[in-house]
Order: C-alpha cells, then sequence, then structure tokens
C-alpha cells in the first residue's frame, strides 16, 4: 500500500472516529441535557410550589392577625360599652334623693340587717335624711319589729349605710352594693356583650 492509501485511510478513519465520537457526545448531550432539563423543571416547579405554599401561608398569618387585632378592638369597645354601663348605673343610683333614696335605704336595710337592732350610720353629709320619721318607718316595716338606731357618726362614703352591731358591720355603701350586684349581673352582661 502506498503511502497515500495510507493516510488517505488514516484520513478517514480519523473522520469516521471522529463522527462517532460527535454522535455519542450528541447523544450523550441529548441525554445529560434531557436529565438536566427535567431536573431544572423539577426545581422550577418545586421553587414555584414553595414560593405559592409561602404566599399562602403569609396571606393567612396576615388575616389572623388582622383577625386578631380586630377582635382586640372589639373587646376594647365592648369593655368601654360595659364600663360605660355600670358607670352610668352608680350615677343614677348615687343621685337617688328624697323618698326615692330613703326608700332604697330601707330596702337594703330590711334586707340586709341581721337582728334588726343594729345601729345605721348613715353616709356622710345624710344623717339629716335619717331622720326619726325614716327610723320609725324603717322599725315599723322590719319583720318582728325593728330596734334600729342612727350612729352619731357618719361614714366615710357618699351614698348608703353601713350596719353596724358589736363587732359585726354589713356595708350598704354604694360602692359594696354596687360591687355586689355587678359579681350577679357581670356574667349575664358579659354573656350579652360578649358572644361570637
Amino acid at each position: 500500500m502506498s503511502i497515500e492509501k495510507i493516510l488517505s485511510r488514516i484520513d478517514e478513519d480519523s473522520r469516521a472516529a471522529v463522527e462517532a465520537a460527535l454522535v455519542r457526545a450528541r447523544e450523550d448531550a441529548a441525554v445529560h441535557s434531557a436529565r438536566y432539563s427535567r431536573r431544572a423543571e423539577e426545581l422550577e416547579a418545586g421553587l414555584r410550589s414553595r414560593a405559592g405554599k409561602k404566599s399562602t401561608e403569609e396571606k393567612h398569618r396576615l388575616l389572623v392577625s388582622e383577625q386578631l387585632e380586630l377582635r382586640k378592638a372589639d373587646l376594647v369597645r365592648k369593655r368601654e360599652i360595659l364600663s360605660k354601663l355600670y358607670d352610668d348605673a352608680r350615677k343614677n343610683i348615687a343621685a337617688l334623693a328624697g323618698e326615692d333614696y330613703l326608700a332604697r335605704i330601707r330596702a337594703l336595710v330590711i334586707s340586709r340587717a341581721i337582728s334588726g337592732a343594729e345601729e345605721i350610720v348613715p353616709a356622710s353629709g345624710q344623717s339629716v335624711l335619717l331622720s326619726p320619721d325614716f327610723l320609725a318607718k324603717l322599725n315599723g316595716e322590719y319583720p318582728g319589729g325593728g330596734k334600729f338606731t342612727i350612729a352619731a357618726e357618719e361614714g366615710a362614703f357618699e351614698w348608703g349605710v353601713v350596719l353596724r352591731e358589736g363587732r359585726r358591720t354589713v356595708d350598704l355603701s354604694l360602692g359594696a352594693v354596687f360591687d355586689q350586684v355587678m359579681d350577679r349581673i357581670e356574667p349575664e352582661v358579659s354573656a350579652i356583650l360578649f358572644q361570637q
């Protein structure tokens, strides 16, 4: 064989080898490209899914936070209403005067007296209202007849009376009575105001 044929043959073999290598390289590249393309699509889908979940979670967190703030504001408003209700009731009771005041005091004393012989301590500035006529009416209305007396000194409260007998006292001042009434009615009022 001549050198030219050998060179030609080497050239053909080289081209065939290069062509075969290129074909294999293209096939490998296509396989890798497909694999990386699928992986890229999976990563993109995963990222989109996580971003969607994050977005949904953030939206949910914001909604829950806003609902909580609205509930807090609602609770504050309801507490303000309840406080105003109690303040108005206290003012209305404190504003009682004359026979209305005396009738309430008689009713309180009759309902809370233990022996009917207690000494009555009037509110500051109210001793003139607890006249002998008031005392006679109270003693006459008390079941079995009362023997109440009026204390010489006044109490350091603005409305109501305190019953005293020995070491026992029954506080019927506005603050004490109102606290007792609030304890009784607050669950009902709260149930109405705070029902959801």
